[in-house]
């Protein structure tokens, strides 16, 4: 008679770390499980939908793409490629919904209106506490990312913001890395030259 294998704490504490993994969550959604969907909803729902904000600067617009990314993970969870992970196949499948959109909003001649305007700075006056001040520099920085073409403003926000690696920015935007570091040669420089002298040390 074979005498019962016994699983020592610490393979507990790893086989609860594995079942609450991205990977292990998602097969389980794809067999319909809404436990696990709600998991991962809550898991990214907070970095998808600033990610979104900082591209569409209407939080609105933010929320209706989030949902819509979500919506099609549930669909196609089936799909998912686990030697990626799940916050990069999220934010791939959030950008086409962004430019799907985008191209949408240029053939109704409401593209202007879509990006957005970045809102002016307090006065010098107003900045009387640190509270203030970070309001401020905040609001110069979007300004900033304003400035950027849609590619570039995505891999700053992607790479500094989500820090994901230069290879994870390159799935998302489903280029190579090479174009990528390109890309954010070239946003930090246009950042830097807005931001100068007032906060040359913002983006390095």
């Amino acid at each position: 008679m074979t005498t019962p294998r016994k699983i020592g704490f610490g393979q507990v504490k790893q086989y609860e770390v594995d079942q609450n993994s991205d990977s292990h969550l998602i097969k389980r959604v794809a067999q319909g499980e809404s436990d696990a969907a709600t998991l991962l909803i809550e898991r990214h729902q907070g970095p998808l939908r600033s990610f979104l904000i900082k591209l569409t600067r209407r939080p609105h617009l933010a929320d209706d793409i989030a949902q819509d990314t979500f919506i099609r993970m549930l669909r196609y969870a089936d799909r998912y490629d686990p030697k990626y992970a799940l916050k990069t196949w999220l934010f791939t499948i959030a950008r086409r919904l962004f430019i799907n959109h985008t191209r949408r909003a240029e053939q109704r001649n409401v593209s202007s209106e879509y990006l957005g305007m970045a809102s002016e700075g307090p006065t010098t006056e107003q900045l009387t506490t640190r509270a203030d001040e970070l309001n401020y520099k905040k609001q110069k920085i979007d300004a900033a990312l304003d400035r950027l073409t849609e590619t570039q403003r995505t891999c700053i926000v992607l790479f500094h913001q989500q820090e994901m690696s230069i290879q994870e920015v390159a799935k998302v935007m489903e280029l190579p890395t090479g174009t990528v570091k390109s890309h954010l040669h070239r946003g930090r420089a246009t950042m830097r030259k807005t931001l100068a002298p007032e906060f040359s040390e913002t983006i390095e």
